[in-house]
């Protein structure tokens, strides 16, 4: 899945891929000195890297990326039990497994966009019941002054809405001209207005909020759920809001009663032994990120929300100590440079093998499942850069663009394919 950022007046799209722990940030970046950063550069920085956060300690996104892995799994398996692959490759149609996983995924996700010129929205609580009921998005209604047009049906209100919500509204305290489509990204602010006027402006509880609303398996359910618990407690900020959550909050998961924080635990161990199945190896960098965010929820603290209200988070400075040295980062990708998570080996640096392989996968499943319906590898606009550069090598063959699996030169796609022993089969494009 990825969660995307569009900057409509700059024209600009970022992006977060969920699933593999890759940021591509539409502008140059400079982790070792963030300092050098434009103020745009760092506020979307900053958003992209939200959605790594949300994550690595949301108890929503690491069960989602536990399935995914899951479902990679059953892909790869299948490609190693067959000599022939049609592409795209569409395993749902056959497995009830993944065709669960993915209809599961679809209705809890809600909308990304409308076609609704959103005047004034309706909230029916009945629509939140039935949400609970079904599992699925929560239906808000909306009204179009201008045209004179009201649909019950505006939009559907779900976790992609709350994820780029929280996204949206921590990039704004950075660069307060950021400008976002209304629909996901101001979608809880718009409820919030409705429910809970008075906080409306309050940037840092929202943020709060929309992160307490990714520990539900409904997201969309779950924040109103929060937006009750804070109705009943207006004097707390984020953190206390958060806390009562995590340790408060009590359900039910394979016939044991547990609260939050112990069930982020269970689930946090399960991703990393699924991550582990998947790369047929020990974790070594996202063991250490995934064990630090445990201990973060078993002591009732998030890290991110500490920042929010304890430091400054326009300080680049106060970024890079307090959430990119303690959260770590993913595979990053800016317009001037990519960045990998990095060990000393034999006194060089050196990247992690889980990080290569979690990105080859990427470009492997884009590729299968023929994702915008483009035959070229996904890396192929990054590896293409340098072509017209003088000095600069430059890979690419014609391959790249239709047939990566061909490629003869080594390179991320083909050694991720032939890692897997998924190399030497006969794909053919179906479409």
């Amino acid at each position: 899945m990825s969660l995307f950022d569009y900057d409509i007046l700059n024209g600009k799209c970022s992006k977060y891929e969920t699933n593999h722990l890759h940021m591509y940030v539409d502008d140059d970046i400079d982790l070792e000195n963030m300092e050098n950063m434009t103020l745009s550069a760092y506020a979307t920085f900053v958003h992209e890297y939200i959605h790594y956060i949300q994550h690595i300690t949301s108890i929503y996104d690491i069960r989602m990326s536990d399935m995914y892995n899951r479902v990679f799994a059953k892909y790869r398996d299948y490609i190693r039990n067959n000599e022939t692959i049609k592409i795209p490759l569409k395993l749902w149609e056959t497995n009830d497994e993944i065709r669960s996983f993915i209809t599961r995924f679809n209705d809890i996700e809600g909308d990304k966009d409308t076609a609704f010129n959103i005047s004034d929205i309706e909230i029916d609580e009945r629509e939140v019941s039935i949400a609970q009921k079904e599992k699925a998005a929560v239906w808000i209604g909306c009204y179009d002054f201008d045209n004179d047009k009201a649909d019950e049906h505006g939009f559907r209100f779900g976790h992609r809405c709350i994820v780029e919500g929280m996204a949206h509204t921590i990039q704004s305290i950075i660069n307060k001209d950021v400008v976002h489509e209304t629909i996901p990204y101001h979608a809880v602010e718009l409820i919030i207005g409705k429910k809970t006027p008075k906080i409306v402006e309050d940037k840092k509880l929202i943020a709060s909020i929309c992160m307490c609303a990714l520990f539900w398996d409904n997201p969309g359910f779950g924040f109103f759920e929060v937006l009750k618990l804070l109705k009943q407690h207006p004097d707390w900020d984020g953190k206390d809001l958060y806390q009562s959550v995590i340790r408060d909050y009590v359900v039910s998961h394979k016939r044991q009663t547990m609260s939050f924080y112990r069930l982020l635990t269970t689930f946090s161990n399960d991703l990393k032994g699924s991550l582990e199945a998947l790369i047929g190896a020990d974790l070594e960098y996202y063991t250490q990120v995934i064990n630090k965010c445990m201990m973060d929820c078993s002591k009732c603290h998030h890290q991110l929300i500490d920042v929010l209200y304890d430091c400054d988070i326009c300080d680049k400075k106060v970024f890079k100590e307090k959430l990119l040295n303690h959260y770590g980062y993913p595979f990053i990708d800016g317009k001037n440079q990519s960045a990998l998570p990095m060990k000393v080996k034999g006194g060089k640096p050196s990247a992690y093998k889980e990080s290569a392989i979690l990105y080859g996968i990427e470009l492997i499943m884009a590729r299968l499942l023929l994702k915008n319906k483009k035959k070229e590898c996904k890396r192929y606009p990054i590896c293409s850069s340098t072509m017209f550069q003088v000095g600069k090598e430059c890979n690419v063959t014609k391959d790249c663009l239709s047939f990566p699996w061909k490629e003869k030169k080594k390179c991320i796609f083909t050694e991720t394919m032939r890692y897997f022993g998924i190399l030497d089969k006969d794909y053919q494009d179906e479409e």
